[in-house]
């Protein structure tokens, strides 16, 4: 019984520690998220546009628009679409310069780049992991 006793209290122990860390990441996004939206929605690059930016997990999501281009004109050339996406990927790593994300970083939070077109429907995503800013 003593046993279980000291198993359970540990357990629980254990449950609140790991509470407390993903709330410091909550409110590292929120902070983010909030400093952010205040400059949306705001020119990208090439014509896309920032949209909003929203928490999802561990992650922050920015969802950039294009105007003009549709998924079915993706689908029509794959290529240029691909090679934005391999663009993209490395553009993606100077977010780790973004001193707004850093507590974000530093919490274990990654970041999303989500490319939509003018009706919502999603071209492709990319990431960020906090590993990538952190080490680097």
């Amino acid at each position: 019984m003593r046993n279980t006793l000291i198993f359970l209290f540990a357990g629980t122990c254990a449950a609140l520690l790991a509470g407390c860390g993903n709330g410091t990441l909550v409110d590292a996004q929120r902070i983010a998220v909030a400093s952010m939206s205040k400059q949306l929605p705001a020119p990208y690059r090439d014509g896309l546009i920032i949209d909003s930016v929203h928490r999802h997990g561990d992650d922050l999501v920015q969802v950039i628009r294009s105007p003009d281009a549709t998924v079915d004109m993706a689908k029509a050339k794959p290529e240029v679409f691909d090679a934005l996406r391999r663009d993209e990927d490395e553009a993606i790593t100077e977010l780790c310069a973004d001193k707004a994300l850093a507590p974000v970083y530093a919490a274990g939070g990654n970041v999303r780049r989500r490319f939509v077109d003018a009706n919502g429907a999603v071209f492709f995503e990319v990431a960020l992991k906090s590993s990538h800013c952190i080490s680097h």
